[in-house]
């Protein structure tokens, strides 16, 4: 035996190792944790022994194979316009005071068209302002100017790119979310322009799940309107029907209720809808959930906030963490930082409004609304009461949503269904019987038909299979079930190439060649034909690996791996093999 032969012997060995070695994540998480526990990886490294591959390389299977959460989200784009339109409209007066070319006064935006118009406060900037904000602000373009107002609109072609990088900003906010949460394999595509599909695989709690991904996320911080008769006078003037249990109250009774006179109904809906289109921008009519005092504070009623066009964006946060433990008044708190720049608008915010309300409002809903005691800068709370044993689960689903960013538009869940855990038990049994049939089935063939050499393919076979299942587990990948059919096929494939080198063995035999000879021969001759064959397939496997989606990328996934794994049991192992037997026995046959 040359030196060669020994050289390959030590890859075989270190390859056959390091596949056992990955593969024992796999084995723990399948036969040693119980089933409710199969995704959770911090258990999962608790007892793995400490010379196991990390837990994160474990073998996952897909939504198909273990049931959990599938969910369709639509994004809702005209929001996404208009609030765009609202950020851009503020930038316009920022950008024309620092330059000093004048004063913008009375920002306003059209919800239907998403027009933004501006009065320049001084006619004789008018040409000037107009002229930066056009050069400045190119995805916006001159509609109509009307003396000292000017009307800018989307460019159409940023209108279309403002909806592709909306729906690509939820996709992103909602993964942030999702890893922060610590589920595993999950699984985001596109829908069309305006909605996301995600797949939670092991997942058995959907209102948690909404919970998680449903809200928006929108933070902002406002500052409470003093006179808030606006209230009273539309009470009077178009008195709310008597089913809607809408009424008009005068005096709050606690410190955190709306300066009176306010609303206050049990429906919630049926409030919004007479509130909706009788306060005029840039005020803001908001409701504020007031909890009762059982152990989960359900709402009993909603009471109506009037909020000022002051406000601080909360994509200025810096990071928001719960502390897990109440304040002194015995109320849960998520804990909020600031951004540099962030801390500048709260500073001036607040300096200004010491002694008036600031409603801190999530999703257009008043969580809370303190009193400015002092100026704040960088820090601050927000509270949401006694909860009992659903406040932390609570207080981490909304620091986890603050921290991970809001989404560029509230989302609604268009479907949502769970795949429940017993289908996933029938088709992984239903799939491993298949593999286990025809590989059975395979390795009876071989032994039969190639004897000893057949032996050796049913080595190189088995080898493959592990190759191929440590693979998936060292690049993350989820096994589904199309990856349990591609995972058939590539041994289909192994056996193909084995078939190949037998044949042409016994051809070099049938031509009278020793049996040295015909083994070397009958690799290199039949090397290219495998090679080429394993390339077209392997070319076609990344091609739909990277236009495919879902179920076509797990078998594209799959296929890939088996192929590779193919490529190097066929011609290293089964020759490393064969070699030995003939070559290091000084054998004058073959049994082939």
């Amino acid at each position: 035996m040359d030196r060669n032969w020994y050289t390959r012997l030590g890859v075989v060995i270190a390859v056959t190792l390091g596949t056992l070695w990955m593969l024992v994540p796999t084995y723990y998480s399948f036969a040693v944790l119980p089933r409710a526990d199969r995704n959770n990886v911090a258990k999962l490294q608790e007892v793995l022994p400490f010379w196991a591959p990390p837990a994160k390389y474990r073998l996952s299977l897909g939504l198909d194979l273990q049931g959990g959460i599938h969910l369709v989200m639509h994004v809702d784009m005209k929001t996404a316009l208009t609030k765009r339109a609202e950020r851009r409209a503020s930038q316009m007066v920022s950008w024309v005071e620092n330059k000093k070319l004048g004063t913008l006064e009375n920002p306003s935006i059209d919800p239907e068209t998403n027009r933004v118009t501006v009065t320049v406060k001084d006619p004789a900037t008018v040409e000037a302002i107009q002229k930066g904000l056009l050069d400045t602000f190119t995805d916006f373009t001159l509609a109509r100017r009307d003396g000292q107002n000017l009307t800018f609109e989307y460019d159409s072609n940023a209108l279309q790119g403002s909806t592709e990088e909306a729906l690509d900003m939820a996709i992103l906010r909602i993964r942030q979310r999702i890893d922060k949460w610590g589920v595993a394999e999950v699984q985001i595509a596109k829908l069309g322009t305006d909605q996301i599909q995600i797949s939670l695989p092991g997942q058995s709690d959907p209102e948690q799940v909404k919970e998680l991904i449903g809200n928006t996320g929108q933070l902002e911080f406002r500052i409470v309107a003093t006179d808030s008769s606006i209230f009273s006078t539309m009470y009077s003037t178009t008195p709310p029907a008597d089913t809607s249990l809408i009424r008009l109250v005068q005096t709050g009774d606690s410190p955190d209720s709306p300066p009176g006179p306010f609303l206050e109904s049990e429906d919630r809906a049926a409030l919004l809808a007479y509130l909706e289109g009788k306060v005029a921008s840039p005020q803001r009519a908001l409701l504020h959930c007031v909890q009762d005092t059982g152990p989960k504070r359900r709402c009993v009623k909603y009471q109506s906030y009037l909020l000022d066009a002051q406000h601080v964006p909360g994509d200025l946060l810096k990071g928001a963490w719960f502390p897990g433990a109440p304040n002194a008044q015995g109320q849960y708190y998520v804990a909020f930082e600031m951004q540099p720049e962030g801390a500048k608008q709260m500073g001036e915010l607040t300096g200004k409004n010491v002694r008036r309300q600031m409603g801190i409002i999530l999703d257009d809903n008043v969580m809370s609304a303190p009193s400015i005691q002092s100026e704040i800068s960088d820090s601050g709370t927000i509270t949401f009461g006694r909860m009992g044993p659903e406040a932390k689960d609570y207080g981490k689903i909304l620091a986890t949503t603050l921290q991970s960013g809001a989404l560029p538009a509230p989302v609604s869940i268009g479907e949502i269904r769970q795949v429940g855990a017993s289908l996933g038990d029938e088709l992984i049994k239903k799939g491993t019987l298949a593999a286990a049939i025809g590989l059975l089935l395979v390795i009876l063939f071989m032994a039969v038909y190639y004897k000893v050499s057949g032996l050796v393919a049913d080595v190189a076979l088995i080898l493959n299979g592990g190759l191929i299942l440590a693979g998936l587990a060292a690049f993350g990948a989820t096994l589904t079930l199309p990856g349990i059919a591609g995972f058939v096929l590539t041994l289909g494939i192994a056996v193909d190439a084995n078939v190949l080198i037998n044949e042409r063995i016994r051809e070099e035999l049938a031509l009278g060649f020793s049996a040295r000879k015909a083994v070397d021969l009958g690799y290199d001759r039949a090397f290219w034909t495998i090679f080429d064959a394993h390339v077209t397939t392997l070319i076609a496997g990344f091609i739909l690996m990277f236009t495919g989606t879902g179920p076509v990328q797990g078998f594209a996934t799959t296929l890939i791996i088996g192929i590779i794994a193919s490529l190097f049991t066929s011609i290293v192992v089964t020759r490393l093999i064969t070699t030995y037997l003939v070559h290091g026995r000084n054998a004058s046959t073959v049994s082939v």
